[in-house]
C-alpha cells in the first residue's frame, strides 16, 4: 500500500517469522533483518530478508541505520523488535536512530529500559502493592551461601541481564547450587527468589498495547508447558480480567507506549506473583494472540504509522505449539490435554502453506539433528562395548 510505510522486523527466528507474515497478508511492505543464515526464517517469501553481522550487539544500530539512509523514503520505516537484547540496544541508541525510524516507545525510553533488568522488578511490586517472591541480588558468589539459607529451598536462580545463556534453574538445595556455581559465576548478577509451588499450567500472562499508558488492545492467555523451565511451548487464549487488571496496575503511572505483558503464577492458595514483564517487544507466543483476534504487531504498527487502529477482539480456539523448541510438546499434549486436540487448532511456529519454505528447512534441520545424534549415540556404545 503505497500510503502505509515499510516495516523493518529485526530477527527471523519463529518470533519474527510470525510478525513477518501477519504484517505482510496485511498488505504492508517488510523487510528483515537477520545475522544467522540456517535459520527456517531466512527463506520465507513474507519479507525482503537482508543478511547483517549482527542483531543483537552494538551492529544492529550500523544495520539499522544502513537499512534506512536519510531522504531515500517519503516515510520513516516502523521499527519491530523480537529481543529484549535488541530493546535495550535500540533504547540506548534512541537519539541516533529516531530520526530514521518509528519506534512505538521512544518517547518513554528512559522508564522502559530499566524494566529490561530483573533486579529493578521487585522494586516495582513494592510501588504497586503486588506480590512479588522474596529475591536476593547476587553480584559475589562468596556470599551466597548465606543468602540463600536465608531465602530457603526450594528457590530458582536466573540472570538479570537479558539473553544471558540461561533462562532459570531450579534448586533444592546447596548443594544443587553447587553444581551449577561455574554457569551462575560466568553470568553475574544473578537473582536468587523464593519458588512458588505450582506447575507450568498455574503460570497466566497479561499482553497490551499501550499508548502513553492507555490499553489499545489486550489479551490474557496460560501456558502449558515449558521447555526448558522459562521457554514457553504450549500457551492457550484465556481471557481473564483479574489478570488484565494486575498487568494494568504493574504499567500504571508511567506513561508507557508500545507492547507490553505480564507474566504471573498462581500458588496453591490462589494468589497470583509476579513473574517478569516483557516490554519493548511482544512475546515469543504473539502468534497465540494473532490467532485468536488480537494482533499485537499490527496494533504497534498501526500506531506507530499514526493509521487508526486495528480490529482486535480476543477470542478462544487457538492452541499455540512450538515443537521446534519442544519436539516432545504434541506427545505432551496427547497424554495431558488430549481433548484440546479435538477442540483448539493448532497453531505451529513455522508450518504454513501460503510460506512452505521455512517449515521444509526446519523439519530438514530436525531430520539432520536427530540422524547427527543417532549416530553419535551409536559411536558411543560401539566403544563402549569394545
Amino acid at each position: 500500500m503505497p500510503d502505509h510505510p515499510r516495516t523493518i522486523v529485526v530477527g527471523l527466528c519463529a518470533h519474527g517469522l510470525g510478525i513477518a507474515r501477519t504484517l505482510y497478508r496485511s498488505g504492508i511492505p517488510v523487510t528483515a533483518l537477520e545475522a544467522n543464515t540456517d535459520l527456517p526464517g531466512v527463506r520465507t517469501r513474507c519479507a525482503e530478508v537482508r543478511i547483517v553481522p549482527d542483531i543483537n550487539g552494538d551492529g544492529l544500530v550500523d544495520a539499522l541505520l544502513e537499512a534506512s539512509p536519510p531522504g531515500r523514503e517519503v516515510a520513516k520505516p516502523v521499527l519491530l523488535l523480537t529481543s529484549d537484547r535488541m530493546v535495550e540496544t535500540v533504547g540506548r541508541s534512541i537519539d541516533t536512530l529516531a530520526p530514521r525510524y518509528r519506534l512505538s516507545w521512544s518517547h518513554c525510553r528512559d522508564r522502559l529500559l530499566p524494566l529490561l533488568s530483573k533486579a529493578n522488578i521487585e522494586a516495582r511490586c513494592r510501588e504497586t502493592g503486588l506480590r512479588y517472591p522474596a529475591s536476593a541480588l547476587l553480584t559475589d558468589l562468596s556470599e551466597a551461601g548465606a543468602v540463600l539459607a536465608e531465602l530457603g529451598f526450594p528457590l530458582i536462580v536466573k540472570p538479570v541481564r537479558p539473553l544471558s545463556p540461561f533462562k532459570t534453574r531450579v534448586l533444592d538445595s546447596m548443594a544443587a547450587f553447587e553444581r551449577h556455581r561455574a554457569l551462575f559465576d560466568s553470568n553475574l548478577p544473578v537473582l536468587a527468589q523464593q519458588f512458588i509451588a505450582g506447575d507450568d499450567t498455574t503460570i497466566r500472562f497479561g499482553a497490551m498495547y499501550l499508548s502513553h499508558g492507555t490499553p489499545l488492545a489486550r489479551f490474557e492467555g496460560r501456558k502449558l508447558r515449558s521447555w526448558p523451565m522459562g521457554h514457553t511451548t504450549i500457551a492457550v487464549s484465556e481471557p481473564n480480567d483479574g489478570i488484565h487488571r494486575l498487568a494494568c496496575s504493574f504499567f500504571d503511572g508511567l506513561d508507557l507506549s508500545g507492547p507490553v505483558s505480564l507474566e504471573l503464577k498462581r500458588d496453591p492458595a490462589g494468589h497470583d506473583w509476579v513473574i517478569e514483564p516483557t516490554v519493548g517487544r511482544t512475546d515469543f507466543w504473539a502468534a497465540l494472540c494473532a490467532a485468536n483476534g488480537v494482533d499485537l504487531s499490527l496494533v504497534e504498527y498501526h500506531d506507530a504509522a499514526g493509521l487508526p487502529p486495528p480490529h482486535a477482539q480476543q477470542h478462544a480456539g487457538h492452541l499455540w505449539l512450538n515443537a521446534e523448541r519442544d519436539p516432545m510438546a504434541p506427545l505432551w499434549l496427547l497424554r495431558r490435554e488430549p481433548a484440546r486436540l479435538l477442540s483448539d487448532r493448532i497453531h505451529g511456529v513455522y508450518l504454513d502453506r501460503r510460506d512452505p519454505a521455512p517449515a521444509a528447512h526446519g523439519m530438514a534441520r530436525q531430520v539432520a539433528s536427530l540422524t547427527t545424534r543417532a549416530a553419535r549415540r551409536m559411536g558411543f556404545a560401539r566403544r563402549n562395548s569394545a
